[in-house]
């Protein structure tokens, strides 16, 4: 999902070009084949304006409106020397210029984002352990809710089954700060499977709340009540700020599995004392291509090959925690990070004994912080058991499967797509690498 910028142009048709070159050949400095300014009338010129464009996460300058000469295909006639006369110069007038040849726009090329380097004694400090504010630091605790007044008033009603659900909530803040904590709020509902927080924009299409949408990011999920959880003082998931309009933006989607009026959703701890570097979330695992026959075990592998990983990271990442997600099936779920076929780190391998652990799942401190770079791999692989008598299949509702792992990290990747690999994208559906 990469940021494209427009060129907004303007070229000359071929009969504005004849008239602007007769009128040079006649003198005639006030002539000229320019549109009309725009009046708002039916029919006026409309220039399109230059748009800005979100380039990892900054406001990019709006498109530069570049004028460009010429008519593609276009032959221009000769001013004719009398009336009636041939399509000649007159005698002893200039000869006619050739006509120049039509020139192409150049389209604007994205500027990529500069790798951002850990310090060699921020690697060797970094032991991912999460670290709760100082005393004598201020902190403010965002207490974001689904029955909050701008949100849904008295809560959202979910009908039963497996529901997806958007929320959004925009708070003015005009100096970037830094998430440090963050809480799960459920309320001890039951009917939640989980919850995810994007700090996005809502999408355009996203018209209510409680509509289906796609994160553009996952910044934070849980399942269930949890306690704080704390960054490392290294790291702070960046909100607000001038790079975001001065606005603070939640986005947060919910899976209810049954019918429930939802209060619920979570806290954030933020303050204006900035760490060091910019916090991410990373996703890795497939949706896609899970099956599992009745009466029968599978296993499937979900693999961010090196390629792939050199295609997502355009700095090395370090993990300081991790989390396993599959759903009631799962039997075994391991997860490996392997660098020219040597393993680097396990980040988990699980034996589940009938899905007992399904609201247990959450993030787990890694430590000391692993480095993942360009050319590595990462493999969750998934062993499930269907005693049912219908071929189970991957997808997001509870009766279905997945196979993923998720990364908390630092220093953030500037775009939404590098935060993802394998078959699960930022929909939580079934897109490619």
């Amino acid at each position: 999902m990469s940021s494209r910028q427009n060129i907004v142009t303007r070229r000359l048709g071929p009969r504005a070009a004849a008239i602007e070159l007769l009128c040079a050949f006649a003198g005639i400095g006030a002539c000229s084949a320019e549109p009309a300014a725009n009046t708002g009338r039916t029919g006026a010129s409309q220039t399109p304006p230059a748009v800005a464009q979100v380039v990892g996460g900054a406001v990019a300058k709006p498109a530069q409106v570049v004028p460009v000469g010429g008519s593609t295909g276009a032959t221009l006639p000769v001013a004719s020397g009398a009336a009636g006369g041939a399509s000649s110069a007159p005698a002893g007038g200039p000869t006619p210029a050739a006509s120049k040849p039509p020139t192409t726009p150049v389209p604007a090329q994205p500027v990529p984002a500069k790798p951002i380097i850990v310090d060699a004694a921020d690697e060797a400090a970094c032991d991912g352990v999460g670290t709760a504010p100082a005393p004598t630091e201020t902190v403010e605790v965002l207490k974001i809710r689904t029955d909050d007044m701008r949100v849904v008033p008295g809560g959202y009603k979910a009908p039963g089954g497996t529901i997806y659900a958007c929320f959004w909530l925009e708070l003015d803040m005009p100096e970037k700060q830094h998430i440090i904590g963050w809480e799960g709020a459920v309320g001890g509902d039951r009917a939640v499977h989980h919850q995810q927080v994007s700090l996005s924009k809502k999408p355009f299409y996203l018209a209510q709340q409680g509509g289906l949408c796609g994160l553009p990011t996952v910044d934070y999920t849980w399942t269930g009540e949890k306690p704080t959880e704390w960054t490392p003082k290294l790291a702070g998931y960046p909100v607000g700020g001038p790079d975001n309009g001065g606005k603070a933006y939640f986005l947060w989607q919910v899976h209810f599995e049954s019918t429930t009026t939802y209060t619920g959703g979570f806290n954030v701890y933020v303050t204006k004392n900035l760490r060091k570097y910019d916090a991410g979330n990373f996703e890795q695992g497939d949706v896609r291509g899970i099956n599992i026959p009745p009466k029968s075990m599978a296993t499937h592998t979900a693999t961010c090959t090196p390629d792939m990983m050199t295609q997502k990271l355009t700095h090395p990442i370090y993990v300081f925690a991790s989390m396993q997600h599959a759903h009631l099936m799962i039997r075994h779920i391991k997860t490996d990070l392997t660098r020219n076929g040597q393993l680097v780190k396990n980040f988990g391998d699980q034996q589940v004994a009938g899905f007992a652990g399904f609201f247990d799942q959450q993030f787990k401190t890694v430590s000391p912080c692993v480095k993942m770079q360009p050319g590595d791999q990462l493999t969750t692989l998934c062993e499930y058991q269907n005693p049912t008598d219908f071929t189970i299949t991957g997808g997001e509702a509870t009766n279905q499967e997945m196979c993923t792992t998720f990364f908390q990290y630092f220093p953030r990747l500037p775009t939404t797509s590098q935060n993802f690999c394998g078959t699960i994208d930022s929909t939580g559906g079934f897109t490619g690498p």
